[in-house]
């Protein structure tokens, strides 16, 4: 049984209370001193009624044939039916203290007197506190003695009533105050609105999508109705998509629109005609409603699309990112369509302005088409956080040229399409953060274009490419059965590499899911300390001078003034001197002086990008200022004497550079943790390696000094008498790595905080001595392999590379010994030398090598260190069959920060790293190609549920974190089982092929033959394999005695095998 929110009903009608009484007497309500909302008799046609959707808002019903009056009082009055009065009695007297709603009155309907006590009730509560004046109601106009109701019921009653004379009663509009209340969602609404949005995505990437791409594959001829039927049927029954949803709670807005061929209307209104199906450009429209909150969704598939098509759906694409931007709370609702003109005009597309549609979208809520809050070029209405909006963009009638259509293949359809339109609508959420798009479907050009017909194959010089389409075609239909060719035989003969790949990918499933979990519950206990974070970040007001007293004696009426000291620009504006922070300058231009010298000056203000270098405090105030101050764009000065403008513009350049400089060093400053003093250790040894190189340097250059261990930290002191301090508890890796086949030893700090080296702030710290130097002098003297001096310098080398690592080793024990005694934990790793590979992290190939906890290479700057402990996850690109190498890109757990990359390893060492990566418990993954990890991280991060393996819903399975990275899924013994039928198909190639590889190897098998019988290629061998004289000649008085034994048996075989090879 259907039982009243109580809590519910009171809170929202209180709020729709205060906002009569807070505007009453603005345009939205009309002056009116109370509110009638009249519900006639249930109308199955018009489900989108004003009084149904206030009803559904309070109620959560709709309770037809009544009356509900509000009063400025607070008093509410109800006339309804006995069985709708007892629906209604849970709420009497229990209205909340703190609103300003008093009371619920209820009154039954009484045919005995047609109602008339009940009527002077109602109009008794309307006039409450008038004092017998005039009194205005407010009803919802539109639906106002409407002609469809049966006469004696409640409602005409009161209309009428409402018109007497004798009543003193002026009827008002008040439909647009209730709209913006109700346009304005609160946390139960706005999760309803994501359900439903969710429901419309579902529906189109699981209905649609795939019944559309199977009528294309399969050419099916399917008319636009039966589509729209279908999808229409989808809604109403979501369980056909797997989607376990209470068919009671969802229904269909809308009867969905499909079109193509060339006949596109982009209205809501429109329909699906009868046309089939055209294969050129799909346009698809569909809205759900869940628990009566309404969503709306459209895309834009094309087929076998011409470039031109490809461009215009980039620039509808751009248009959508900047109506985007413009829906932010405090800009009109008309911002919207300016930015879309503004982005067309930037792009120099003005020709598509014609194209666009006059309203761009539409408040969506209980209410599927808010007709008073629409995206258009008029509307002055503000957007306010909790507002949810349909942005619905589209380009129209756009014409398609023929040589447009000539570029396409004669098969496909778009051939005979003449013009076309294109379509993209979401739902989107107001929030402080600015857009929130709640209908997550893939827009990008790859995720809506299909291609079935290549390009033209007409051409005659692509014969190469007829033939082999056709002997692919022949081959696919019937297989030759040849033999494998050695590089395939080579691969199935690794079943055991298999077996462990199997085994390694087993158990990367088993790790990814249970790295899901533990990362939700890690996002969760930060996620409260984030949200502090975010709080204590905000702008810091500009406060030059306090009074006017306080400017500088020696300003001119008018006169451009620069004050160094209080980093301000005194500008005059009508004579009198107007101070500006030199940090609200944008530029200042000084152009060349004609008659007169001018000067330019451009400020950060709002709806415009302030750009990357804008100081961040200057972003935050414009941010916190648009929604409803006036700002300054440029100001222009014109002045007779060059010479004082030029003055003024080389002090404005030059104190905007003070302060860019200032506020880079701030900003190398900002997260810089203080360090504690250091302890110096006294009446006993300190552990002390001399003769050292830091890393990084001091201003450039090299810096050697002494590396000392102390209480708690180290101590460097260069000869120049620098210091630099290392504390043990700011030590996260220390890492001692000796002289193997590097030209140094070394040790390295990575911090837990930077710390300040000069003028930067740096995380990583090393100190080492080299054991050779990095570059040798080679003089153009002769020296034998057995040269003593060369033999004394390479044995002299590795005893130094021996005593190093040794003093190295010993330092780091002791220093271990320090830091235990004080208290602090600290130990060294050492790099595992045979897990190492090539790679290329920066921009040259180095060997990186992985410790306990670090991926790092410590030989080459910039140093390449990565904390395992900040790695999410690991993804191999460019793993293909054909490369030699593939790419590493390491996911930092810090979604806003960019991944890491190691790039050009060769494939050899593939295995071994996912085998460490696999002991390490790091999850990983492949694919064949590189990709855009700004955007890839950019969605991660805005992604609540990305660990998760359910949708919104909370029902339907997804793939949970980076599992979607998975090249062949979640099948690991699928993928490895299907390699192998995989190779096999690819090793059947056509009779050609296989006989081109039969006369290739023949023809080597030959030469190798012939290269050991000939006697030309000798001297050539000889050459390669570095004999000395004594050798060579040896060589040839032993080939002069097999040619005497020969005879001429090899003279004459000699040019046989020569006409053969020709």
């Amino acid at each position: 049984m259907a039982e009243l929110n109580v809590e519910r009903f009171y809170e929202r009608l209180n709020k729709i209370h205060a906002q009569f009484l807070k505007h009453r007497e603005g345009s939205t309500w009309n002056a009116a001193h109370c509110i009638s909302i009249i519900r006639g008799p249930s109308d199955d046609e018009n489900i989108y009624l004003k009084s149904s959707m206030v009803h559904h808002y309070l109620f959560g019903y709709e309770l037809p044939d009544t009356v509900l009056t509000l009063g400025k009082g607070g008093q509410c009055t109800v006339l309804a039916t006995k069985k709708k009065c007892e629906f209604l009695e849970p709420a009497v007297g229990r209205a909340p203290k703190n609103g300003s709603v008093t009371n619920l009155n209820l009154l039954v309907r009484n045919k005995g007197d047609e109602n008339a006590e009940n009527y002077e009730q109602l109009l008794k509560a309307a006039r409450e506190g008038e004092n017998g004046a005039n009194v205005k109601v407010g009803v919802l106009t539109k639906e106002f003695k409407n002609s469809g109701r049966k006469e004696g019921s409640i409602i005409i009653g009161w209309e009428k009533k409402l018109e007497e004379s004798s009543s003193k009663i002026e009827v008002v509009d008040v439909t647009a105050g209730i709209s913006l209340i109700m346009a304005i969602k609160d946390e139960v609404e706005l999760d309803l609105m994501k359900k439903s949005s969710v429901l419309s995505n579902k529906v189109l990437k699981h209905g649609f999508i795939p019944r559309i791409e199977e009528v294309i594959d399969s050419s099916l001829k399917v008319t636009h109705e039966a589509l729209a039927a279908e999808i229409d049927a989808i809604i109403e029954d979501p369980s056909k998509i797997n989607l376990k949803v209470q068919k009671d709670f969802v229904q269909s807005c809308y009867f969905p629109i499909v079109q193509s061929g060339g006949e596109y209307d982009f209205k809501v209104s429109a329909q699906s005609n009868s046309g089939d199906v055209k294969y050129d450009v799909i346009t698809v429209s569909l809205g759900a409603r869940y628990q009566m909150y309404c969503s709306n969704i459209a895309r834009t598939l094309l087929v076998d699309p011409p470039k031109h098509v490809k461009e215009t759906y980039e620039t509808l694409l751009g248009v959508y990112q900047s109506c985007l931007k413009a829906m932010t709370p405090g800009y009109p609702l008309k911002a919207v369509y300016g930015a879309a003109v503004k982005y067309l005009r930037s792009e120099d597309k003005e020709d598509l302005i014609a194209s666009l549609p006059k309203t761009m979208g539409f408040s969506v809520g209980l209410d599927f088409r808010d007709p008073l809050l629409v995206l258009n070029a008029k509307s002055t209405v503000v957007f306010r956080e909790g507002m949810v909006f349909n942005l619905a963009l589209s380009f129209a009638g756009i014409k398609l040229s023929e040589s447009a259509r000539s570029l396409v293949n004669s098969k496909s359809a778009v051939k005979e399409l003449s013009k076309y339109g294109l379509v993209i609508a979401d739902m989107v959420s107001i929030t402080s953060n600015g857009a929130e798009v709640m209908t997550k479907y893939g827009k990008a050009l790859t995720d809506i274009s299909y291609t079935i017909n290549d390009e033209d194959e007409d051409d005659d010089g692509d014969e190469d490419g007829k033939l082999a389409r056709k002997i692919a075609q022949e081959e696919e239909a019937n297989p030759t059965g040849g033999r494998r060719s050695g590089r395939l035989a080579a691969n199935s003969s690794s079943a055991a590499d298999a077996e462990g790949a199997a085994e390694r990918e087993r158990r990367q499933i088993q790790l990814m899911a249970r790295r899901n979990e533990e990362r939700l519950r890690e996002l969760a206990r930060n996620s409260g300390k984030k949200n502090r974070d975010e709080k204590t970040a905000k702008a810091e007001e500009l406060d030059s001078y306090k009074r006017t007293k306080d400017l500088p004696d020696n300003v001119l009426p008018n006169q451009v003034k620069v004050d160094m000291a209080n980093q301000c620009v005194i500008l005059p504006i009508c004579g009198n001197p107007v101070p500006f922070h030199i940090s609200t300058i944008k530029n200042v231009v000084l152009p060349d002086p004609d008659a007169a010298a001018y000067l330019r000056i451009n400020f950060y203000t709002a709806g415009m990008a302030v750009g990357k270098d804008a100081p961040e405090n200057i972003a935050k105030l414009v941010q916190k200022y648009a929604p409803y101050a006036t700002f300054i764009r440029e100001m222009t000065f014109r002045s007779l004497d060059s010479h004082s403008l030029t003055t003024a513009f080389r002090q404005i350049s030059e104190l905007r550079k003070r302060a860019r400089m200032k506020e880079l060093r701030d900003q190398e400053e900002a997260n810089l943790v203080k360090q504690d003093k250091l302890v110096r250790t006294k009446n006993e040894r300190v552990p002390r390696l001399s003769d050292l190189t830091m890393r990084p340097v001091f201003a450039g250059r090299k810096t050697q000094g002494n590396l000392e261990a102390h209480s708690n930290g180290l101590r460097f002191i260069s000869t120049r008498g620098e210091i630099v301090d290392v504390m043990y508890p700011n030590i996260k890796h220390a890492i001692f790595q000796p002289c193997e086949n590097e030209i140094m030893v070394l040790i390295h700090f990575h911090l837990k905080n930077p710390i300040m080296v000069g003028k930067k702030k740096q995380q990583d710290i090393q100190f080492f001595t080299e054991v050779i130097d990095a570059s040798q002098a080679v003089d153009a003297g002769k020296r034998s392999m057995y040269d003593p001096d060369e033999m004394d310098d390479e044995q002299r080398e590795r005893q130094l590379k021996k005593r190093l690592n040794e003093a190295f080793k010993d330092f780091c024990r002791k220093v271990e010994q320090v830091a235990k005694k004080n208290g602090y934990s600290l130990e060294f790793d050492i790099p595992y030398r045979d897990l190492g590979f090539s790679g290329n992290p920066h921009k040259e190939m180095v060997f990186i090598q992985p410790t306990l906890n670090c991926l790092c290479n410590l030989t080459e700057t910039p140093f390449f260190v990565v904390d395992l402990s900040n790695v999410d996850h690991v993804h191999f690109e460019r793993v293909t069959f054909m490369s030699k190498a593939f790419d590493m890109v390491l996911i930092n757990k810090d979604f806003t920060k960019q991944p890491w990359r190691v790039d050009m390893i060769p494939n050899e060492d593939k295995d071994a790293i996912q085998e460490w990566l696999t002991d390490m418990e790091i999850s990983y993954t492949e694919g064949p190609m590189n990709l855009n990890w700004k955007q890839i991280m950019s969605t991660v991060d805005g992604d609540d549920r990305f660990y998760m393996d359910t949708e919104e819903d909370e029902v339907t399975p997804k793939e949970a974190g980076w599992e979607f990275l998975r090249m062949f899924g979640k099948d690991g013994d699928g993928d490895s089982a299907g390699s192998g039928d995989d190779d096999s198909g690819y090793s059947e190639n056509s009779g050609d092929e296989e006989s081109e590889e039969e006369e290739e190897e023949e023809e080597e098998a030959f030469d190798s033959e012939e290269e050991s019988e000939s006697d030309y290629d000798a001297d050539e061998d000889l050459e390669e394999q570095g004999m000395d004289w004594d050798e060579m000649e040896r060589e040839a008085a032993a080939d002069d005695r097999r040619r005497k034994r020969d005879g001429a048996d090899v003279e004459e075989s000699r040019p046989k095998r020569r006409n053969r090879r020709r």
